[in-house]
């Protein structure tokens, strides 16, 4: 079996003692490593604290229900794992119904063999994994069409601004002020065309997301300079602090600053009746990740709430009043979990929210 296939935890689910040892014994004559956990039924396996397996074996004919009413169940539970439905006897139209619920394949179990359960967890890893990544991928073209009208407001919003004061600085015949709106205006362009590669290669399965060292300081200005018109109508104060030696992270500067921008316009948006106070700052943790702080005087997040907010579509209660789709915090999410990071929310000491996220 290819390394990057081999299956590492393997779930057998079978009420028969017998086939359990006879399935069990196959798997490790197949893959060594494999770790084989046993339970005697589909509600036994769920009530255990299990990992992610990579393969399921279960039997069809189970106590009180059948292996084909428990797919759907078991794919809730472990999306990407590869189930193999096993049986007593042969049947085609079982074994039909069995892929069309989702099963990745069927054996009887008088077929089971060394060579047929090595083809079954080297194929069927192999095609539950890439049927996992297409359904992600699936998930992600709905999602980030959403978040291309949500996120593009901000900076075209900064765009027409910027277009306005061109407009009136030429008026006036101020030449400087107009040439500086351009330059602002061109590199406003140029952010949001990296947005959208930095988007398009999120989602097309044959590329790969480049991460490379950036400036901290490169990072913040693409955030800032996307929703400087938000910032200015509502007079928000922003203070940066990043430690001297923490001069670059490796990452996906558009995505990473596309998190900051909507941590920071969440921070605007709800804000209550005070002037937006906004604190960022930036931390090496012992070289093992970096800490992104962003400290706001908002209306803060009840303790209930503080997860929930990253859940594509979810709003508030008590927030309906301000416009928005809730997706911003989502894409946060979305973004740092792409760079094998974690995100999360606190109170602030003496009101408002604490959004932290690491980058390893």
């Amino acid at each position: 079996m290819t390394p990057d296939i081999a299956p590492t935890f393997v779930l057998l689910i079978d009420d028969d003692a017998a086939d359990r040892k006879l399935v069990r014994r196959l798997i490790g004559s197949c893959s060594a490593e494999a770790r084989v956990t046993e339970a005697a039924s589909v509600d036994e396996a769920l009530v255990a604290d299990q990992d992610q397996p990579d393969a399921i074996f279960l039997d069809h004919l189970l106590p009180g229900r059948t292996g084909l009413e428990c797919i759907e169940e078991l794919r809730a539970r472990w999306p990407w794992s590869a189930i193999f439905i096993m049986t007593g006897q042969g049947d085609e139209v079982l074994a039909k119904s069995a892929i069309q619920a989702g099963a990745t394949d069927y054996i009887p179990k008088n077929a089971l063999s060394h060579n047929a359960v090595g083809r079954m967890l080297q194929n069927g890893v192999r095609a539950a994994r890439e049927r996992w990544k297409l359904e992600e991928q699936r998930r992600d073209l709905t999602l980030f069409s959403e978040v291309l009208v949500h996120d593009f407001k901000a900076p075209i919003r900064a765009a027409s601004f910027l277009s306005d004061q061109i407009s009136e600085d030429f008026e006036a015949g101020d030449a400087p002020e107009a040439r500086e709106g351009l330059r602002l205006l061109g590199k406003a362009a140029r952010q949001m065309m990296d947005t959208v590669t930095s988007l398009e290669q999120h989602i097309r399965l044959d590329r790969e997301v480049e991460h490379i060292p950036v400036g901290v300081a490169e990072i913040l200005d693409r955030a800032l300079t996307a929703i400087d018109d938000e910032i200015r109508r509502s007079g928000a104060q922003i203070e940066i602090h990043a430690q001297p030696a923490l001069r670059k992270v490796t990452c996906n500067a558009p995505q990473i600053a596309q998190v900051v921008q909507n941590l920071v316009a969440n921070a605007i948006k709800y804000r209550g009746t005070a002037i937006p106070e906004i604190r960022i700052d930036v931390t090496d943790q012992d070289g093992t990740s970096v800490l992104f702080e962003l400290r706001d005087n908002g209306i803060g997040i009840a303790e209930e709430f503080r997860e929930r907010v990253f859940e594509p579509f979810k709003r508030l209660p008590g927030r309906s009043e301000v416009q928005g789709t809730g997706l911003g915090l989502a894409t946060c999410k979305k973004f740092v979990v792409l760079h094998n990071g974690r995100i999360w929310c606190d109170a602030a000491e003496g009101g408002g929210s604490v959004f932290r996220f690491t980058l390893p």
